[in-house]
């Protein structure tokens, strides 16, 4: 409606954390965009204990938390209940070493392109399966520009104590233009 669009057009996230060094902003509520991240370092694990793996990690290593946590799933098919991974990224890419930390990795991930929708609400697997439909409509539109190179990914930019309705994530796909002789 009407004022659903008004108000998502207005909507500000709720910060609860920095975002890492360097991280673009988050992709307003319904759009579509294409954005650079730069290289940065983060924990990741997986299983079901995830978040609480990443948190005990950051807490006795004294690294503060930052927002998104990234969430990764598998490349072919719909993320809906297939989540690869959960990361803490780390601030500041110079924080830490790389390599295996008990139950977790820590990772070093080049800068990379994606394209990304903001979503607000409750993380669902309708709404997932939803906002990668649009993604790869967006992708086969845009096919002579972009290709997909990684697997879906959600950024997940608050807590589970902030109200489902001012809940404010971004469902991504990685991507990579594709040179000009390609696309012909």
């Amino acid at each position: 409606t009407a004022g659903d669009v008004r108000e998502n057009a207005g909507f500000k996230p709720v910060v609860e954390a920095p975002l890492p060094d360097g991280f673009p902003t988050y992709t307003p509520v319904g759009e579509i965009e294409v954005k650079n991240y730069p290289a940065y370092r983060k924990a990741e694990t997986s299983g079901r204990v995830a978040f609480w793996t990443l948190f005990e990690h950051i807490t006795s290593a004294g690294i503060s938390m930052t927002a998104p946590v990234e969430m990764t799933y598998q490349k072919d098919g719909p993320p809906v209940g297939k989540e690869r991974s959960m990361a803490f990224l780390y601030g500041n890419k110079n924080v830490g070493t790389p390599g295996p930390k008990g139950n977790l990795e820590v990772v070093d991930v080049p800068a990379a392109t994606v394209v990304s929708i903001g979503i607000r609400g409750r993380r669902s697997d309708d709404v997932l399966v939803q906002a990668e439909q649009r993604l790869r409509s967006w992708l086969e539109q845009n096919k002579g520009q972009y290709e997909q190179i990684g697997p879906v990914r959600v950024m997940g930019y608050n807590s589970p104590f902030v109200a489902r309705d001012r809940q404010f994530f971004e469902v991504q796909i990685p991507v990579r233009e594709v040179s000009g002789l390609a696309a012909k």
